[in-house]
């Protein structure tokens, strides 16, 4: 027994975890002959995609996507549709009345109509002036009320109209106050004629209207964000897309080299992630020691969309290098204590690298799952917005007199109180309220996705270890490998394992559905302050975290058992499992340092792409004069690096699924065989020398 191999006692694997397997001389790869597997889970699959599309129906029919993007007045029409289409704004009759705190729940409970333009001046009402019938012609008034033979007096005190408005902008359909304060030290609001506004006999102050409108101001806020981003998007996305392109080229070239250079592409991606990360703590160090004695860069973090504002912190460099040093160590301790077990881990994803290389489609394959990823993805979103869109109208009381037995905020019906004379309630659209059963559509509907998602996993992972499976048991590499083995793959996971991947992917799916209600608990009971119940939902999330992960694990060993042996879910998912527990050190260590050194070569790809998009936008020097002026710098190598991580995971989880099913092949090729002329082992040759192993037959030949 070498320092290189792991020991494993036979009588303790043989009464835990099965009995090794043993010799097969019918056995070589992929089996031909097989059956359909799981049919039952098939059929269940099938016949929830036919509920889905129910449920699609239903909610095509009855919902209507555009009322969640216009908005909607007090009697529930929306504005700037059907016919309110030449009315597209939203006007509040009085905007002090949305100061509540109760506003987001009850909604801003004054009147409101669509109108066709925002006012473009302030306004107030005031029957003692001599102009009142010039200023009857600027009221803003409910539909269908005429304005002759009715006094201004009448007109506003009986809410017909608007007694007050504000000069006011359009945002997302909704006459928000233009709230430009003055430089004086004057604060309130005046007119056009420089009067001043006020609401009874108080004056009305700029802060008092900003203060009415928060949550507007939020929401304005937030609009003006997603403005700049849209136009750094529509003035950028040729960059951007070539920015993305080039990370493609930059994967593609990597996983080339990996083809022919697999242990110094390894190694070269190590050694730059451990300079990438002394350069950065020595950059961040350098940066933290220059903003010494700037003023203003010892202030405490504000939360902030200037990115500009943290860079001129010392609190953010010095975190920055703090970071980066506890990572470098960390990451070169590891490499300093399994460099032997890198060694080995080299010699997998070398022979990883070869079956790619001789089956270049296994690259190309993964463009079949994405893409009915993202279809699944647009389809649930469509039906997610139909159904949210689906419900009624809902209404709530307002202006209810004090002892009423109705209060403001409660559900209404606008016909039962249209009659209701002399009481003053009003009864105003609040919002589209769901119906019973929209909870159960979106619930379907979000699971769909879940189990739709998780299916086309399998799919490919299923089609890959079938594929590289047939590479790793022939014995002449050159010669015997399927002219189109991925094709094969594909055709049997298609044939006959459908219904195995329906099985393990629903219980993916049920498990993250937890989750993602565990999530949804947690955030209603935030409100509660209780540290015993968070305690709890902390717990429940972290286990099933951790079930999720170890399902994932189970899952793609047992397609991979799947893809050779032709068997069931369950038989296969228990064949893998004692598989992995027999060699549970190997797989501990071994399996996981090749993931770990596929990982760095994606985060070289990644970092590469981020740091020359950053270069080219983010910084100060003016690289190619074409780039245009931009409101976010950093929005670009944002965007770059997170498309060039999901365009090299493509092509690196390519390489994670032949090292995950050479490396089960190998297992298993240690328990069938012992190198010997009856029983030679089917590894590569670099593979058998670093594990101190070799084929007995092949010292025959003095030249070996």
């Amino acid at each position: 027994m070498t320092s290189s191999e792991t020991p494993v006692s036979p009588g303790l694997s043989s009464r835990k975890y099965g009995e090794e397997l043993t010799y097969d001389p019918q056995f070589s790869g992929p089996v031909k002959s097989r059956s359909c597997t799981d049919i039952i889970c098939l059929f269940l699959f099938v016949s929830f995609l036919a509920g889905w599309c129910v449920v699609a129906f239903f909610a095509y029919r009855e919902g209507d996507p555009r009322i969640l993007v216009y908005p909607t007045d007090s009697e529930g029409n929306v504005c700037g549709y059907g016919e309110f289409q030449d009315k597209p704004y939203l006007f509040f009759f009085d905007l002090m009345k949305c100061a509540s705190p109760k506003v987001l729940a009850t909604g801003c409970l004054t009147p409101q109509v669509c109108v066709s333009e925002c006012p473009r001046e302030t306004f107030l009402a005031n029957e003692n002036l001599p102009n009142a019938d010039e200023m009857k012609k600027k009221l803003i008034c409910k539909y269908n009320v005429t304005k002759e033979g009715k006094s201004l007096k009448s007109l506003v005190d009986e809410e017909h109209c608007a007694r007050l408005y504000l000069k006011s902008i359009p945002v997302f359909g909704r006459c928000l106050p233009e709230l430009l304060i003055p430089g004086t030290s004057d604060k309130r609001v005046r007119d056009e004629n420089d009067n001043i506004i006020k609401d009874g006999n108080e004056d009305i102050t700029y802060e008092a209207v900003a203060n009415a409108t928060n949550s507007l101001a939020k929401f304005l806020s937030l609009t003006e964000i997603g403005t700049k981003i849209f136009s750094d998007f529509k003035t950028s996305w040729y960059f951007l897309l070539g920015g993305l392109v080039f990370s493609m080229v930059i994967s593609l070239i990597w996983i080339v080299l990996m083809r022919w250079l697999a242990g110094i592409m390894v190694w070269l991606s190590l050694i730059l992630v451990l300079a990438f990360l002394v350069f950065g703590c020595y950059y961040s160090t350098t940066k933290y020691i220059a903003l010494k004695n700037i003023p203003g860069s010892d202030a405490k973090f504000r939360i902030t969309w200037d990115i500009k504002s943290y860079l001129a912190l010392r609190d953010t460099w010095l975190a920055f290098a703090v970071i980066s040093g506890v990572i470098f160590t960390i990451l070169f301790l590891i490499i300093i204590f399994l460099r032997k077990r890198i060694v080995i881990a080299i010699a997998l994803i070398k022979q990883a690298s070869r079956s790619v290389g001789t089956m270049p489609s296994t690259l190309l394959f993964p463009i079949i799952p994405y893409l009915l990823m993202l279809l699944f993805i647009v389809f649930w979103c469509a039906v997610a917005l139909y159904i949210a869109s689906s419900g009624k109208a809902s209404f709530v009381v307002a202006d209810a007199p004090a002892g009423s037995k109705v209060k403001n905020g409660t559900m209404c019906n606008p016909k039962k109180y249209t009659d209701a004379t002399g009481a003053g309630i009003k009864c105003l659209f609040h919002t589209y309220g769901l119906k019973n059963n929209i909870y159960t559509s979106q619930f379907y509907n979000l699971f769909g996705l879940f189990w739709a998602l998780f299916f086309i996993v399998g799919l490919g992972q299923v089609s890959l270890s079938g594929a590289f499976a047939s590479y790793y048991w022939t014995r002449d590499k050159k010669k015997d490998i399927p002219s189109f083995a991925i094709g094969g793959g594909f055709y049997r996971c298609i044939r006959y394992h459908l219904g195995s991947i329906a099985f393990g992917s629903v219980l993916l799916a049920t498990c993250r559905m937890i989750r993602v209600m565990l999530e949804y608990i947690d955030k209603k009971c935030k409100k509660y302050d209780n540290a015993f119940t968070r305690a709890i939902l902390c717990c429940m999330k972290c286990c099933f975290w951790c079930l999720e992960k170890f399902l994932k694990l189970i899952n793609k060993n047992a397609y991979i058992m799947i893809a050779i042996y032709g068997k069931n879910f369950c038989s296969s998912a228990r064949k893998a499992f004692l598989l992995l527990m027999r060699n549970i050190l190997r797989v501990v260590v071994l399996d996981k340092i090749t993931d770990f050194l596929l990982f760095m070569g994606m985060l070289v790809v990644v970092a590469f792409s981020v740091a020359v998009s950053f270069y080219f936008f983010a910084t100060d020097q003016q690289i190619y004069k074409g780039i245009p002026p931009m409101n976010y710098n950093l929005l670009p190598p944002i965007v770059i690096g997170f498309g060039s991580y999901l365009i090299a995971s493509g092509f690196f989880s390519v390489y994670g699924m032949a090292v995950d099913t050479l490396f089960l092949c190998f297992l298993e090729d240690c328990e069938r065989n012992d190198g010997t002329v009856e029983k030679p082992y089917f590894m590569s040759k670099e593979l058998m020398k670093i594990l101190h192993k070799k084929n007995k037959f092949r010292d025959l030949s003095p030249a070996k």
